[in-house]
């Protein structure tokens, strides 16, 4: 590991002896990079002299995984680059002041106010064409991983975003709830009933629920049942762990590594999850799921359904529903929502698509003397005013939050960003 400053910038290099996996995590006063199938030569803590960064901690955590650690005296942005070959590493600690990216013609901000029941509130728009050319819309997880939190700004420029709002509801753990796919791999399942943000192989974008069907066929003929995907399993069930868990799998009792579709090992704990392949994990009453059925060298048929199929190449599930063929639609029961979240004002997210296919990315701020928030019924006209025929609440309240050009444009209610579990971001590439 080396240290090297460009002006205001810190620059973190990191060189291994093969070719390593890695995710980044951030946070107010760290950013967290963990590198799998790394075995450090040097432990220890670095102390540069730099406005952002503390120290440096290096620390072995598994056999097979190593974590710097980058400890902050003020929250800061971050990129990473990769070699070619994958054997160096580079973070780069930038000041939130430099972070900013031009926004291209093909993306528009606009900010309002509109007039609510209970006074009048700030509203901010993009508007994008995901059909423009050089443009793509799609969702992202904190830390690329769906244990962990970021805020949005952090997570727009690590992926050179030109805007992005925040995503869908989530966990205290940061894991996401609902469904999401990324570049077309299943990474969360749906919910029953939520409606879910989904832009198909063929561009379009579209509201819709979802239904899962998780089914393991082994060598030996037996049929398991996928009970989910990146997080713990349900009795009777298995659960599949791929790499956008993260690392390593939580404790699981008994577990099979698959890599290629053939199965690598039988084992329990906290396990390496292969790049190229997942981990098949039960719970202890269930453990007869793998030891009577897998065997290391069997190959296994993993069949992970959605439908209908769209052929959907990013998702990110929220909820409820607010507008459907241009009229005010929130079937916020049906989708197991409470009638306190249809009911309350609060800062929203939302999206919505227009007649013509483009998109209206929103947020509204709330709770201050100075703006109202709204309702979702509020959030529903006002989308369908912006020209939305279908649209979509997002997580609001603390988390909504909208960057635009690497800065934030709206005033999140907790006084600064929350940390969420995934954004929608807009990428530009002339």
């Amino acid at each position: 590991m080396s240290w090297s400053t460009d002006g205001p910038i810190g620059k973190i290099t990191l060189r291994f002896d093969g070719p390593v996996n890695f995710r980044t995590m951030s946070s107010g006063s760290s950013i967290t990079v963990d590198v799998w199938r790394a075995r450090h030569t040097w432990w220890g803590t670095r102390t540069p002299q730099h406005t952002y960064v503390r120290s440096v901690l290096t620390a072995q955590i598994t056999r097979d995984l190593a974590r710097v650690r980058i400890y902050l005296k003020r929250p800061a942005r971050y990129k990473t680059f990769v070699s070619a070959d994958a054997r160096q590493l580079t973070v780069l600690v930038i000041p939130p002041w430099m972070a900013t990216t031009p926004l291209p013609a093909s993306v528009a901000y606009e900010k309002s106010r509109v007039a609510t029941d209970a006074g009048s509130t700030a509203v901010h728009v993009l508007r994008v064409d995901p059909r423009a050319r050089g443009l793509e819309i799609r969702p992202v997880l904190a830390g690329n991983a769906v244990t962990g939190k970021e805020v949005t700004s952090t997570i727009a420029t690590r992926s050179d975003a030109v805007a992005a709002i925040n995503g869908g509801f989530f966990a205290d753990t940061g894991r996401p709830l609902g469904m999401v796919v990324i570049n077309g791999e299943l990474v969360s399942a749906p919910l029953p009933r939520r409606s879910v943000f989904v832009i198909g192989r063929d561009g379009n974008a579209r509201i819709q629920a979802f239904e899962f069907a998780g089914r393991l066929k082994t060598a030996r003929g037996a049929t398991l049942w996928i009970s989910g995907v990146n997080r713990p399993p349900h009795t009777q069930g298995a659960a599949v762990f791929t790499r956008y868990y993260g690392p390593l799998t939580p404790p699981v009792r008994m577990a099979a590594v698959v890599r290629d579709n053939v199965v690598e090992a039988i084992t329990a704990g906290r396990i390496l999850i292969p790049a190229d392949g997942y981990v098949l994990g039960v719970n202890a009453g269930d453990a007869a799921l793998i030891t009577d059925h897998i065997r290391v060298g069997d190959r296994l048929n993993l069949s992970l359904i959605v439908s209908p199929d769209l052929e959907v190449i990013s998702a990110l599930g929220a909820g409820p529903r607010l507008v459907k063929g241009g009229r005010v639609e929130i079937p916020f029961s049906w989708e197991w929502f409470s009638s306190s979240l249809l009911r309350s004002r609060a800062p929203r997210t939302a999206v919505g698509i227009t007649r013509t296919g483009k998109l209206v990315l929103v947020t509204v701020d709330g709770r201050s003397r100075a703006n109202t928030g709204m309702t979702l019924h509020e959030l529903a006209r006002l989308m369908i005013r912006l020209g939305a025929v279908e649209a979509l609440n997002l997580d609001g309240g603390g988390s909504s939050t909208m960057v635009v050009g690497g800065r934030i444009v709206n005033e999140p209610s907790d006084g600064g960003e929350r940390p969420v579990a995934s954004a929608i971001i807009v990428l530009h590439r002339p």
